[in-house]
């Protein structure tokens, strides 16, 4: 059959919009929620590499997320927290529970198929980062010592299982932490921002002013020359550090 150019043109725009109707990505890592619009469906994924996948949530006051699956060895990081209630099947689990700012969890697989739902039923938005972790076994078995241990200023320990260990810290303007080695890698995830620099040798380098919600990966450092991060500016900042283990 003959096509003239109209017709061309005319396909291939249904095409386009076929595309566009289809969801953003079929990554079995990232969470869907289906019964928020847009690209609050989907999230944003701020980070990802062969490891691990971050991928950041908002669900608005009053929304409930939909029916979803979790693939499991999850870390969520409360950028924003809120009150969360939940469903399995269309009856409660819980209701009313209160997450801080900078809190943390952790969640198993979680089939589609249990009906699990969860809701912001509070008066503010609620945002969050999903750590995923792509392997199912860790990545540096071989480290058994805590990482932070040179450290100068207190962590607070929140979470820890054998796939990783998270902190909170937070830092003062003008403060650094100690130098030190990295045997693993660390993700660092801004609760509350600022300007944040790191240094070797003593030497500050890389200054660079992050968001709350921002996150940056530091891989695992071979060359076994210390380094030093630190707060150059004039707020207060709050991290979330995850050691992959």
């Amino acid at each position: 059959m003959k096509i003239n150019i109209h017709n061309k043109l005319y396909m291939l725009m249904l095409i386009l919009l076929a595309s566009c109707a289809t969801p953003k990505s079929q990554n079995p890592f990232l969470l869907v929620y289906p019964d928020l619009e847009g690209d609050y469906r989907y999230g944003e994924v701020v980070l990802e590499n062969e490891n691990v996948i971050l991928q950041k949530l908002i669900v608005g006051a009053g929304q409930w997320e939909g029916v979803h699956s979790h693939p499991g060895n999850q870390l969520y990081v409360h950028i924003r927290g809120g009150e969360w209630s939940g469903k399995l099947n269309g009856e409660f689990e819980y209701y009313g529970e209160i997450d801080a700012d900078g809190s943390v969890g952790w969640m198993d697989a979680i089939p589609e198929s249990a009906g699990h739902n969860s809701g912001n039923t509070g008066d503010n938005d609620i945002e969050l980062i999903y750590v995923t972790l792509k392997k199912d076994t860790p990545l540096y078995p071989q480290n058994k010592k805590n990482t932070y241990s040179h450290m100068n200023q207190s962590l607070e320990l929140l979470f820890e299982n054998e796939r990783l260990i998270a902190h909170r810290q937070k830092l003062e303007p003008g403060q650094w932490q100690n130098s030190y080695n990295l045997t693993g890698d660390q993700l660092y995830i801004f609760i509350k921002g600022g300007q944040w620099a790191v240094r070797k040798k003593g030497e500050p380098y890389n200054s660079q002013l992050y968001k709350a919600g921002s996150a940056e990966l530091m891989k695992k450092n071979t060359s076994e020359e210390s380094f030093e991060y630190g707060n150059t500016g004039n707020t207060l900042i709050e991290i979330v550090w995850v050691t992959l283990k």
